[in-house]
């Protein structure tokens, strides 16, 4: 018995990984039609995931930012307290 459910646990996570990429393809799968359906242009669809890409691309960029400003400014504050507790 202990067997067995060291297999299932050894095969959970592959099989949670196959899962996943097959409801992205399907979903993929499923825009395509979708759009194909409907005869949308297909530089309209580009152009709406370059935009999508790009407004993402722009928050990371901020985030990132945002996290070495904030880095700095705790680097600066410990050392002011260091010096301060020495001197």
């Amino acid at each position: 018995m202990r067997n067995g459910k060291n297999i299932l646990k050894q095969n959970s996570l592959p099989s949670g990984i196959i899962i996943k990429l097959g409801s992205r393809v399907a979903v993929v799968a499923l825009c395509l039609w979708g759009i194909s359906q409907v005869s949308i242009n297909s530089s309209v669809v580009i152009g709406l995931i370059l935009c999508y890409g790009g407004i993402c691309l722009v928050f990371k960029i901020v985030n990132f930012i945002i996290r070495i400003i904030l880095s700095l400014l705790s680097i600066a504050i410990i050392t002011s307290l260091i010096l301060l507790i020495i001197f």
